[in-house]
């Protein structure tokens, strides 16, 4: 029993540990990598402590282990809970429902980060195509893709594309008239984003921003502060935003993440993820290891008709769909983050690590 009760009280600890560390900010990918695996650390630290209690009743076991189990347990299980908890039905949804369906209102987006070595061209196309969105993001796009898609994209009669061989290519497609755009560039000169305006066919023109930031993450010894920076940038751009307006993209970030949260409450943006599920997009090809990473988060103007997980395109991303309507009627029903003294100082620090 003492070798299983060291072994138990170590995970705990360094659980503990590394969820906790996230608190502090920090930039480097170790410390970030925390803030995704929350469900997945729940469930290890559920079977871990409910093995060690259960081998506790057939076994001697000191009291004060079997308190420092229980009380690390709790810990972890109540920090994760913060986070996620939010985004399952035990809370109320952020985006209120659309009430009544008004198709010169409504705007449907798509999505898709295709994964630039995927050879599942086609599929992707069929999927994308049966889910027929007014609007499409389509990241990791280079010129094979862009060749590869053209029978697709000639459905779309207004597309903005800046192509690359380096996982950070961009496509917009839209049905609707983009009355103007700019390929921007907030961070890095490698790293795109798009910012457009659409002309909705009841007249509305709404602000779409299409983003792809820089991961956090070991192999290039990457860490959060280009990705940081370009969210908490278009945070405060959209702080001053008084059109209907929507962010979209792989964000490389989980929703409950201390950076998303800063986003929304800057921006005064919705997440309609919020009430209603984690709907993880990626890993597509590991269902144990699944996270949150593709988003659209929109302005109060809009209210929800769908939201939903596509299928399997060939990537290690599932796109995501969400089908709006842009109701401004509406805006006083819904409610966004509760804004803090210290966001102002947060997003200045973040944005002064770039």
């Amino acid at each position: 029993m003492f070798p299983f009760s060291i072994f138990t009280v170590t995970l705990l600890v360094v659980i503990a540990a590394g969820s906790l560390s996230t608190i502090s900010n920090h930039p480097h990918w170790l410390i970030r990598a925390w803030d995704f695996p929350h469900v997945q650390l729940a469930v290890i630290t559920v079977v871990a402590a409910g093995a060690y209690f259960l081998a506790a009743r057939f076994h001697d076991s000191s009291t004060i282990l079997n308190w420092t189990v229980g009380l690390l347990t709790v810990l972890i299980l109540g920090w994760l809970a913060y986070g996620i908890t939010p985004y399952t039905p035990l809370v109320s949804p952020q985006t209120k429902l659309a009430e009544t369906f008004d198709d010169d209102r409504r705007l449907c987006v798509v999505i898709s980060n295709v994964e630039l070595e995927n050879t599942q061209h086609d599929l992707w196309m069929k999927t994308i195509a049966d889910a027929d969105p007014d609007l499409a993001i389509v990241l990791e796009v280079d010129d094979r893709w862009m060749n590869a898609i053209e029978p697709f994209r000639k459905r779309y009669s207004h597309q903005i594309a800046f192509p690359q061989d380096n996982w950070y290519g961009m496509l917009l497609l839209s049905k609707f008239p983009i009355v103007q755009s700019e390929i921007r560039f907030r961070v890095t000169d490698d790293v795109p984003s798009i910012d457009a305006e659409v002309e909705m066919p009841s007249g509305e023109r709404i602000r779409v921003l299409a983003v792809h930031p820089r991961p956090p993450e070991p192999i290039r010894d990457n860490d959060s502060a280009a990705r940081d920076a370009e969210l908490i940038l278009y945070g405060r751009d959209l702080e001053a935003e008084h059109r209907p307006a929507l962010i979209g993209g792989d964000l490389n970030d989980v929703a409950w993440s201390s950076t998303s949260r800063l986003f929304l409450r800057l921006s005064g943006m919705l997440d309609p993820r919020r009430g209603r599920g984690f709907f993880n997009s990626f890993n597509a090809k590991h269902w144990w290891m699944r996270f949150p990473l593709d988003h659209v988060f929109h302005s109060r103007h809009f209210t929800l008709r769908r939201i939903e997980r596509l299928g399997w395109v060939g990537s290690d991303h599932f796109p995501m769909l969400l089908d709006l309507q842009c109701e401004p009627a509406r805006k006083t029903e819904q409610e966004p983050l509760e804004r803090r003294e210290t966001d102002k100082e947060e997003a200045a620090e973040l944005t002064s690590r770039v």
